[in-house]
């Protein structure tokens, strides 16, 4: 390090000796009787830099080359922060992940309600020569009427990759169509075409999926703790979204035209979106909030056909999901 103190020192003083020393039309310049004696005024000491100063003369215009050699290091130390930046940050990331690991098992247990929109509901008995299509058609949930509206589910958050999790879950939602409700209806019934407006009731006594349509959904859900709580390892907030696909298994129920059929059948496919937020109780127990949007087009069979209703719900759950 002294070494290359001296040899800095000995540049800096071959640069100051390649420049001008003095204005000729300076009043005030000292000249010495004898140039020797300016020489031996410029020999480095055998010492350190700091040992020896070198007088300017007033009025002198001598560059100083410190300048770009400060900018110099100032952009290599940026440089040098720039680089190990990332690094930094990701160990405190690291860091932070192990003081408030968020948990990789969740099970869930909510209650709620569904509002259905009103959808058509089609029906078709091609022996009878039926095919007709109701409008508008206004659907009841009757979430809190037994059997009750309910859902479970249970998820995964990989290790590696502990905001985007995996679920499985199922919901039991429930839907009732007013057979007292004034329907525009059109088609042919019995072989003859028929189309005006009459109570759903004349045709369709009852249609409702009162034991749930049963979605069985998989899910892909993304989470993000808000906050720190006293114990380490919870959040006392956790904010999440998710979609989800599955199948569904409804139980129809059906009197048409005093004809009475219900069963348990494979339906079609259903898909959701849902936001919620959980927020910490007790060692892994939250309470659980959530909104949900759920689509299906179900088609159940009825007497010498099948009816068919696309099925589209806003739901409002809330809960309790422990978090292992």
């Amino acid at each position: 390090m002294r070494g290359s103190s001296i040899l800095f020192g000995r540049s800096l003083i071959r640069l100051i000796e390649r420049a001008p020393t003095h204005t000729p039309s300076s009043p005030n310049l000292h000249r010495p009787a004898h140039p020797q004696a300016q020489d031996e005024r410029l020999v480095p000491a055998p010492l350190p830099i700091r040992a020896r100063r070198t007088p300017i003369a007033a009025g002198s215009q001598t560059p100083l080359p410190l300048a770009p050699r400060i900018k110099r290091l100032a952009l290599g130390a940026a440089l040098a922060l720039a680089l190990t930046f990332p690094a930094t940050f990701a160990q405190a990331m690291h860091e932070q992940s192990r003081r408030q690991e968020p948990s990789r098992w969740i099970i869930t247990l909510y209650l709620g309600g569904a509002h259905t929109t009103s959808s058509r509901l089609y029906i078709s008995q091609p022996s009878l020569k039926t095919e007709l299509n109701f409008d508008g058609v206004h659907f009841e949930g009757r979430s809190f009427d037994p059997p009750l509206y309910y859902g479970i589910r249970g998820g995964y958050f990989p290790e590696r990759l502990q905001f985007l999790g995996f679920e499985a879950e199922f919901l039991h939602m429930k839907v009732y169509a007013d057979p007292q409700q004034q329907v525009r209806v059109a088609g042919l019934h019995r072989g003859a075409r028929l189309q005006r407006e009459l109570a759903l009731s004349e045709i369709v006594q009852r249609y409702s999926i009162s034991h749930g349509a049963n979605l069985l959904l998989l899910n892909v859900v993304a989470r993000a703790p808000l906050g720190r709580s006293s114990n380490a390892h919870r959040s006392p907030v956790m904010l999440a979204a998710r979609f989800g696909l599955g199948p569904t298994i409804p139980h129809t129920e059906s009197t048409i035209e005093g004809h009475e059929q219900e069963q348990y059948e494979w339906g079609r496919l259903a898909w959701q979106w849902a936001v919620g937020g959980e927020v910490h109780l007790w060692r892994g127990l939250y309470a659980l909030g959530e909104y949900k949007f759920t689509r299906t087009r179900q088609r159940g069979a009825i007497f010498a056909g099948h009816a068919e209703a696309l099925l589209r719900s806003h739901h409002g759950v809330f809960g309790l999901s422990y978090h292992f």
